[in-house]
């Protein structure tokens, strides 16, 4: 082989390389750029998920305090339930003691009618 025949054969084996080097630069770079895409996705998807848990917390939150709030209704309308019971105990009880009344004064006045039903008779 000449001495031409060798530089140009290195010379192609030159250009071949720095292809060759060009083509992993250029693969090393698009990597570069596909992991910082993933990674910038990674991230996005982690905020978004913080961001779901959060909601999901505020859901809850809002949730539970409604049935608090709902728990706390009802035991007001149970404790109006039992002032219920109790007045209508109260009000069955002053109107058992009316009727007592109401009957003795009827007695009284059946008495009262029959004394002077006799007084009437024993004047006559």
């Amino acid at each position: 082989m000449t001495d031409e025949n060798r530089l140009d054969r290195i010379e192609a084996l030159i250009e071949s390389n720095a292809r060759a080097i060009e083509a992993l630069s250029d693969a090393s770079a698009e990597g570069k750029r596909d992991r910082a895409n993933l990674y910038r996705a990674m991230a996005d998807l982690a905020h978004s998920q913080a961001n779901l848990h959060q909601a999901q917390a505020n859901s809850q939150a809002s949730l539970h305090e409604a049935q608090a709030n709902f728990y706390q209704a009802q035991a007001g309308f149970y404790q109006r339930l039992e002032e219920m019971d109790e007045r209508q105990e109260q009000f069955e009880r002053q109107q058992n003691e009316r009727q007592e009344r109401f009957e003795r004064q009827q007695a009284d006045i059946v008495e009262i009618l029959k004394i002077l039903t006799q007084q009437n008779r024993q004047q006559n």
